[in-house]
């Protein structure tokens, strides 16, 4: 039964442990499964050989039985034509193949305890293998996840002043630069053109009070 309690042992190892001591977690998993289902496969080799064996010595027992009972009508016969002798040679074929079948009956106790027990087993080792199955998947899920996020915590953490995040928050500081120049640049524009139409607007009123006045001094004259 050795291959039993090795497999056994490798059902109820700590996947978690494997986890935290192996180089790359998820293709140690997948060892482990493949080497668990491949020694699953060995121990039904080993149910098959025990149930075989039980199905013989039934077979066996009953042909023992069918045996019995030929020589106990064989001796039935021999008794009635009157041959006592014939008679108690089948009666001792008979008592022969009745010890036979005592030993036989005992044998097949044994292989039906043997092979319900084996059976047994084969499925408790069965279920913990899809226990064990149902485990690497959520374990690789989780492996996969810790994996990407500590590849986006490295990330996060080695930015820097050559990181490419920088340099974009530089060049947004260079356009909005440019952009405040702009806007100044605008400004003192809008300024210098008001001043000029201010300019021509006075000039344009001193014009008017001069013609005002050249014909106030043209009506003084008439008039005198």
């Amino acid at each position: 039964m050795s291959m039993v309690t090795r497999l056994k042992d490798l059902v109820r190892a700590n996947l978690n442990d494997l986890m935290s001591k192996a180089e790359d977690p998820e293709k140690s998993l997948n060892l482990y499964i493949e080497d668990a289902s491949e020694h699953l496969r060995g121990f039904a080799v080993e149910v098959n050989r025990f149930e075989a064996n039980r199905i013989l010595v039934e077979k066996q027992l009953h042909t023992c039985e069918a045996t019995i009972a030929d020589w106990h009508e064989k001796a039935k016969l021999a008794m009635q034509q009157s041959r006592e002798d014939l008679a108690r040679k089948a009666l001792e074929q008979e008592e022969k193949e009745k010890t036979r079948l005592d030993h036989l009956q005992q044998e097949l106790a044994g292989a039906e305890a043997t092979s319900a027990q084996m059976k047994e087993q084969y499925q408790l080792l069965e279920n913990k293998l899809d226990e064990a199955k149902e485990r690497r998947v959520e374990l690789i899920r989780r492996n996969r996840a810790a994996v990407a996020q500590r590849g986006a915590a490295v990330a996060i953490a080695g930015i820097g002043k050559e990181d490419p995040f920088f340099r974009i928050d530089r060049m947004e500081e260079k356009v909005e630069q440019r952009e405040a120049e702009a806007q100044a640049a605008h400004s003192s524009l809008t300024a210098s053109l008001s001043y000029e139409m201010e300019q021509l607007q006075k000039n344009q009123s001193q014009n008017h009070v001069d013609d005002a006045l050249a014909k106030l001094k043209e009506e003084v004259n008439f008039e005198s």
